[in-house]
């Protein structure tokens, strides 16, 4: 398929910058070219001064809480514990195959409509066997790339941590070099022990992990009264600080577990929205970022859009740092890092020439000059406002003015809601788990 989309503003993340050009894009065969190498386009789409990005990257997401909304949990939680237990734990027992291969698809139908292409997901279920492969078919099928792990932790028994893990490494090992690949996937610090911490560093090879640090105070707490240190000084024990893992939220971690961070090639995740939800501590973006620490941010199963994600935590950086003077620094970090995650797994940025096509046009229209030095100025307070009208990626389109053009898995949206009550009958009895 040979595309002409016209009158764009193309947005390209660099290293420090992001530079904004107005030009005609091409597609040719699913490569982006600047220069019109075909006679006849099969399409041109008018873009005229819209916003073309790179496809966007959610850093951290849980696919398994797409089917929660409306699940009859327990009220009032009380603290943090309670919400694990009376709602995601409990949740987690009750989600089967047919659960989760629709529970992937909503998401990922939802995470296009959002421009987000690449998606780091951290699941859970109730069955671990060949699990990260059936949420990994969905995600090819719709033409969606990133990484995805399966919750390790003591909570469910010994036999179950074991099956967890080696569902981890299956994955791991034959998604090496493809467009979803494998990470380990820790829970927390608190819901592991050293002896299953040794087991996952001795099974794992150097595959980098994908683990919650210090989102609420009872991880940071159990692990200075237990092993006297700190969560990142505990991972780096064991040699789990590895290469490109993405540690989530870090709201309450240690002075010497930043400079551990800050020594090492490795990404912060930041889920603001998810923590304020939870009434929890967020972590300081600024301080982070000010630290050269690669940070940007994921949706926690909050919701699919990263655009959302971006524009509150910037917000609350200003907040929490009570500075109305901080902001761009942070945002400009936040969303250049989006991108680097995205390319520190081999997958293209998807918008240089002669790269496969990984794209998004937003339909904001600059009402104002808009240009390389003003683009934070536009980002911040309105592309994070705008929708995403078309998304493109290799030789596909994946949404075309604002449809998404795959009518897949359609028995199973057919049945969505008898899935989901059969769902919510399980969550019923397994809330005894928790009592």
């Amino acid at each position: 398929m040979n595309l002409e989309i016209r009158g764009a503003y193309i947005v390209t993340p660099q290293d420090d910058s992001t530079k904004v050009e107005k030009k005609t894009l091409f597609i040719q065969d699913g490569k982006i070219q600047f220069t019109k190498k075909f006679e006849h386009p099969d399409r041109i789409i008018d873009a005229s001064n819209k916003i073309i990005f790179p496809g966007l990257t959610n850093a951290h997401h849980h696919i398994y809480s797409t089917l929660s909304k409306g699940v009859p949990c327990e009220v009032p939680f009380k603290d943090f514990m309670g919400n694990l237990k009376n709602l995601w734990w409990t949740l987690d027992h009750s989600l089967n195959r047919e659960d989760m291969i629709l529970s992937t698809a909503i998401a990922m139908k939802d995470s296009i409509s959002q421009g987000v292409t690449t998606i780091f997901d951290h699941h859970i279920s109730g069955y671990t066997e060949n699990a990260l492969s059936d949420m990994a078919n969905v995600f090819d099928a719709y033409g969606v790339s990133g990484t995805i792990c399966f919750e390790i932790s003591d909570r469910n028994g010994e036999e179950f941590f074991q099956r967890s893990l080696d569902e981890n490494v299956r994955f791991a090992k034959a998604q090496k070099g493809k467009l979803v690949q494998g990470m380990i996937g820790l829970h927390a610090s608190f819901t592991l022990s050293d002896e299953s911490l040794q087991k996952i560093a001795d099974a794992s090879e150097d595959f980098p992990v994908h683990v919650h640090v210090a989102e609420g105070d009872i991880d940071g707490m159990q692990c200075q009264e237990k092993y006297g240190k700190g969560l990142i000084e505990r991972f780096d024990d064991f040699g789990l600080v590895r290469d490109n893992s993405l540690f989530i939220h870090c709201s309450n971690i240690t002075k010497k577990d930043l400079e551990i961070l800050k020594k090492r090639n490795i990404f912060i995740a930041q889920a603001v929205d998810s923590n304020m939800n939870n009434g929890l501590n967020v972590g300081n973006i600024s301080k982070f970022i000010t630290e050269g620490i690669k940070t940007t941010v994921g949706t926690d199963g909050m919701h699919p859009s990263t655009m959302k994600a971006l524009k509150n935590s910037m917000i609350f950086t200003k907040y929490l740092n009570k500075n109305c003077d901080l902001g761009y620094p942070e945002m400009n970090a936040l969303f250049l890092n989006n991108f680097k995650l995205k390319k520190a797994y081999g997958l293209p940025l998807g918008i240089e020439e002669g790269e496969t096509a990984d794209i998004a046009i937003f339909d904001y229209e600059p009402n104002t000059p808009f240009n390389t030095d003003q683009f934070l100025g536009h980002f911040i307070f309105g592309i994070t406002e705008s929708r995403c009208q078309y998304v493109i990626k290799n030789n596909e389109i994946l949404l075309d003015d604002y449809h998404i053009t795959k009518d897949l898995y359609k028995e199973l949206f057919d049945r969505s809601w008898e899935i989901s009550k059969a769902m919510f009958d399980r969550f019923e009895e397994n809330k005894k788990l928790y009592k």
